[in-house]
């Protein structure tokens, strides 16, 4: 089978066709489901738009990225338009629910038409997925928002018998079908965890918690490792180095680890548009490290997704972040199955 040919994207200002790429990135403006504000939909284009100009790059960076290889696919705004019509429908739903007014009017039949909408989303994702995979090539989910690389975990459970989820994240994403939705941003984790292959689900950054989703993680005790940001800052405060932490967080690590991240994972001035930014969370530099740990240790990273990166008053800001995220997350990989050196 031959790759589809396409447009040079110039993921970080570099043209490179997919049948050339060792990576691939999959980009999805999804957002239906939000909790919060929206804007996720429109993180695909930023991402790509910031990374044209990723100024703190040095000669050795740009170099390193244009031996990997990486490509990301055109921006399906098809779905973006879907997205958008469908978000109409349940802001007020979410927004009503979220506020404690009640049951909201919305019918069950509208539910059920977006989950089927997102059960399509999840399949497209999917076989992309597999395509891409069978070729040999590294892939990458770039979102919207966090229920997007669902399809994606799933087709890589067609590759790989065991592997687990390192999830950056301020929320667990544990809740079973979010204010009705199946296939919701805050259900991500649950519906991974539904797969058998998934052997451990390590959370790093945890700081804002519904209690069915502190009774999941009690009740998985020895699948689920949850590193919540109030115990790693005592850690900080009582002496701990970010080297010490690190090596617990990868030793919780199986042998084979997909990345989850979500940028609301990192401390909110590095993100103030995204949809529910916390306080707390991680700096950019410990993330940074964090990875490099992983492939030093030589863990097998399969494969990774960046979501919730939403451009707002700050567009170029989040966007600036999030692409110099989906670049160390990109020569992470690529160090993982030493395509490239392990220093990044």
């Amino acid at each position: 089978m031959r790759l589809p040919t396409h447009n040079p994207s110039k993921l970080f200002g570099i043209p490179c066709p997919p049948e050339k790429a060792s990576i691939i990135i999959i980009p999805m403006p999804w957002e239906v489901t939000v909790s919060s504000r929206s804007g996720t939909s429109l993180g695909p284009e930023s991402v790509l738009k910031a990374s044209y100009g990723l100024g703190s790059m040095t000669p050795r960076e740009i170099s390193s990225i244009q031996a990997l290889g990486v490509a990301m696919l055109p921006i399906p705004h098809d779905w973006k338009t879907l997205s958008d019509t469908l978000r109409h429908h349940t802001v007020g739903h979410i927004h009503a629910m979220e506020s404690g007014l009640g049951k909201s009017s919305f019918k069950k039949n509208i539910v059920k038409k977006i989950d089927r909408y997102a059960e399509q989303l999840k399949e497209d994702i999917k076989s992309k997925s597999i395509f891409y995979l069978k070729e040999g090539k590294l892939v990458g989910v770039l979102g919207g928002d966090h229920s997007v690389p669902l399809g994606f975990i799933e087709a890589l459970a067609e590759f790989h018998n065991n592997f687990g989820v390192l999830q950056i994240d301020a929320h667990p994403g544990l809740r079973k079908a979010y204010r009705g939705f199946h296939y919701s941003h805050a259900s991500i984790m649950h519906n991974v965890l539904q797969l058998p292959y998934i052997t451990r689900l390590v959370q790093v950054g945890l700081r804002n918690c519904a209690e069915e989703e502190l009774q999941i993680i009690a009740a998985e005790e020895g699948r689920i490792f949850s590193f919540f940001d109030s115990d790693l800052k005592k850690q900080r405060f009582l002496g701990a180095t970010w080297d010490h932490i690190c090596t617990t967080i990868i030793e919780a690590l199986p042998e084979k680890t997909y990345i989850s991240f979500d940028i609301d994972g990192l401390d909110p001035k590095l993100c103030p548009s995204t949809g529910t930014p916390v306080p707390g969370g991680l700096e950019f530099d410990e993330v940074c490290y964090l990875l490099d740990r992983i492939v030093q240790s030589g863990k097998k990273i399969i494969g990774f997704d960046l979501c919730e990166i939403a451009p707002g008053e700050n567009i170029d800001w989040d966007a600036q972040v999030g692409s110099r995220v989906l670049y160390k997350l990109a020569m992470a990989i690529g160090a993982s199955k030493e395509k490239t050196s392990s220093k990044f």
